[in-house]
């Protein structure tokens, strides 16, 4: 820990009440909710946040309902042209045996499940509205606290005081670790890889879950008429042979036209989606839970506090609900005349958000889990689950999942 005297030589100190740590889109958001809350005077608030190069970035997020409603308050729609998102008006879960998929239609509706919208125009819309905001280009490499404020250090020699911390920097967390925070790790064994395909039929604005021998997979329609975003769940054993192959897109399309071969629905690789370079990426599934997502004048929020496996695809929807959970903390705390690290603001958070992540957890885990058990009898039993749960109401905690 540096000394008071070395760090007042050294470096430039700042104060803000309230702090983002986060260069993500939950961080950007949770930065222009902070603005919009009229909790605070911009000067009041700063974002802290690594310099991300310009990247052709074209990855995509599902965003249901009620973040869709949250994007639209906050102004990140109305410039949205239609080439920019996809609505879902259909969800289709295939199990194991994949003939007889779980299927929920708002087609014909003015209904839908929520929209599939590229990252880099959500994040280029949010920080278009943060330019009064102190932004700091850097990282958090230390910090402390007395009973008035907690210190930042951060690797520029920038030092900033501050009320309250809301880290948003990722599941694997630096800040995290600084503070100590216990943090329960689930390993997984599997990687997630994420492209773009071709199928030969209109996705009409269809979702697809598919728990396929090769590991659990997402297909999110795309604004093409008949080009998906995936995402692939590989054991880690099975990734490693696949990226060795000199073409490794080809043989996940082969074995998705196997899986889908009895609904005639076939897939060919991309070479280029909208003028882009269309590459695989790939991340570790290690997964994290944390029982209590606060320290001292601290609040965990997105995977920071919390990572699930994305074959829900609800992972940022989680994040968001954290966010709006954070005002509606520190709105009605804040009325009282409590300090920024009061318990009571920490606690609202801490009560409010555990249960329903602890509930998304469960069930998330219980889908991975069973579905790519070892056990033969255990994927036959949720398989038939699935074609019994087809025939009953209980069938809509998918799409309550969804729709959150």
């Amino acid at each position: 820990m540096k000394s008071a005297e070395i760090t007042k030589n050294s470096t430039q100190e700042f104060f803000h009440k309230i702090c983002v740590v986060g260069g993500g889109l939950t961080g950007a958001i949770m930065s222009l909710l902070l603005k919009n809350s009229n909790l605070f005077k911009s000067h009041e608030i700063g974002w802290i946040k690594p310099k991300i190069a310009d990247s052709d970035d074209i990855r995509t997020t599902f965003y249901n309902k009620k973040s869709l409603e949250l994007l639209e308050s906050l102004g990140l729609l109305k410039n949205l042209s239609k080439k920019d998102y996809t609505f879902i008006n259909k969800i289709q879960v295939f199990g194991m045996n994949n003939s007889s998929p779980l299927e929920w239609d708002y087609s014909g509706s003015k209904l839908n499940f929520g929209a599939v919208i590229k990252n880099n125009i959500i994040l280029k819309s949010v920080t278009e509205q943060l330019n009064d905001i102190k932004q700091y280009d850097s990282l958090v490499t230390n910090t402390h606290h007395d009973d008035f404020e907690r210190t930042l250090y951060l690797n520029d020699k920038v030092l900033i005081k501050t009320h309250m911390v809301l880290s948003a920097d990722g599941k694997n967390s630096n800040l995290r670790k600084l503070l100590s925070i216990k943090t329960m790790k689930k390993k997984v064994n599997h990687i997630a890889v994420s492209g773009f395909l071709q199928q030969s039929k209109n996705h009409n604005s269809t979702a697809i879950q598919a728990f396929t021998n090769l590991g659990p997979i997402g297909l999110l329609p795309f604004q093409d008429k008949n080009i998906i975003n995936f995402v692939q769940s590989i054991e880690e054993n099975k990734y490693k042979q696949i990226l060795s192959k000199t073409k490794p897109e080809n043989y996940i399309c082969n074995h998705l036209n196997s899986f889908f071969s009895n609904v005639d629905l076939k897939f060919q690789p991309l070479k280029k989606v909208n003028q882009f370079n269309n590459k695989l990426s790939s991340w570790k599934l290690d997964l994290n839970f944390i029982v209590n997502p606060t320290a001292y004048r601290t609040i965990l929020i997105g995977d920071a506090a919390h990572s699930i496996h994305p074959l829900a695809g609800q992972g940022l929807n989680l994040a968001l609900r954290d966010c709006t959970s954070v005002i509606k903390s520190l709105k009605t705390n804040l009325k009282f005349g409590q300090d920024l690290g009061d318990y009571s603001i920490l606690s609202f958070y801490k009560n409010d958000r555990l249960p329903k992540t602890m509930a998304m957890t469960a069930v998330t885990d219980f889908l991975f889990y069973g579905f790519t058990s070892n056990s033969n009898k255990t994927k036959s039993f949720l398989t038939k689950g699935m074609e019994t749960l087809n025939k009953t109401n209980l069938k809509n905690i998918f799409r309550d999942i969804a729709s959150a």
